[in-house]
């Protein structure tokens, strides 16, 4: 079973235009999918359909989008993966931008209290 995720290199310049048209995204992530297929489901070459669109609570400037895959599992369930871009942390935490040093020095074994304290943020 595969993640229910795909995360393509999305540039954040372009992500705003792609998400409102469904046929530039189409054409975007199929692109993406003949160039890198490891980022995708093996079943991704049956095909897919556009399920839904959503807004994080987290991070609400940020939409994404959920693709259905044709092919099903062998109970006829569907499989369903969230489209996003590579710039947006797991959970919609945040943005890569915004803790890339923290995560740098994570590297070094700073705890994260100090990360915190340095960064101001209560809830790292």
């Amino acid at each position: 079973m595969h993640p229910r995720r795909i995360v393509l290199p999305i540039p954040r310049a372009i992500y705003g235009d792609l998400i409102e048209n469904c046929d530039a995204y189409r054409e975007y992530i199929d692109a993406m999918f003949v160039s890198c297929p490891e980022l995708f489901p093996s079943d991704m070459a049956q095909g897919y359909t556009w399920h839904d669109r959503y807004h994080s609570r987290k991070m609400s400037a940020i939409s994404v989008r959920r693709i259905k895959l044709k092919a099903r599992y062998e109970d006829g369930k569907t499989q369903v993966f969230t489209i996003v871009p590579s710039f947006v942390m797991p959970y919609m935490s945040g943005d890569t931008d915004e803790i890339e040093k923290a995560l740098f020095l994570r590297r070094f074994g700073v705890p994260f209290w100090g990360l915190s304290y340095v960064f101001g943020h209560n809830d790292m």
